[in-house]
């Protein structure tokens, strides 16, 4: 859901495809209208880090979601996000680490660049419990074709997984493939998604 202001930018968003509520997202009533009580994940990415620092206070104190992150247009300002636990997005510094990549990992960039075309990268809890207890070396053959188990988040650490490493309950998985395969391995290792 996104809350925005601007009756130009909400058509624009709508024609995209996004469902949008109209107001203010500095507004405690607003969010609570558009749905934050219920959101697990709030973004304030307005071109303006007060009413971003403001959105991202109110979102804490009001609606608990699991994550607020918040873009930062000045990099002065970045601590005063992070005192508050909000994880920050700098357009600089998302422009610096994409040239980076074009230079460094040419290959890797222009296939994130098609992400949303062909390709995909989703990050989702294991909660199927034919899973819990397997191997990467054993779920691999169980992967649908073109899709391969890149990362495991356990406890706040991201990490490669070994071939032989096992999976628990809440491991959090990141699929890398075809857009159609990391999608059906999705429904797989979280059915109730």
């Amino acid at each position: 859901m996104i809350v925005e202001n601007n009756q130009e930018r909400i058509e624009q968003a709508r024609n995209a495809g996004f469902a949008v509520h109209q107001g203010d997202g500095s507004d405690t009533e607003v969010l609570q209208s558009a749905g934050a009580e219920n959101a697990k994940i709030i973004v304030a990415a307005t071109g303006d880090d007060d009413a971003n620092l403001l959105i991202s206070q109110l979102s804490q104190s009001k609606f608990s979601p699991d994550r607020v992150i918040a873009r930062t247009n000045n990099p002065e300002n970045v601590d005063a996000f992070e005192e508050l636990g909000v994880r920050t997005i700098s357009p600089a510094m998302a422009t610096a680490q994409a040239m980076d990549d074009y230079i460094e990992r040419p290959a890797m960039a222009r296939w994130m660049q098609g992400i949303g075309d062909s390709g995909d990268v989703q990050e989702i809890e294991v909660t199927a419990e034919p899973l819990i207890g397997q191997t990467i070396r054993e779920l691999g053959p169980q992967l649908p074709e073109g899709c391969i188990i890149g990362l495991v988040c356990r406890d706040a650490d991201t990490f490669v997984p070994e071939a032989d490493f096992t999976l628990e309950r809440g491991d959090r998985v990141t699929f890398i493939g075809r857009k159609e395969a990391v999608r059906e391995a999705m429904k797989w290792a979280h059915p109730e998604e």
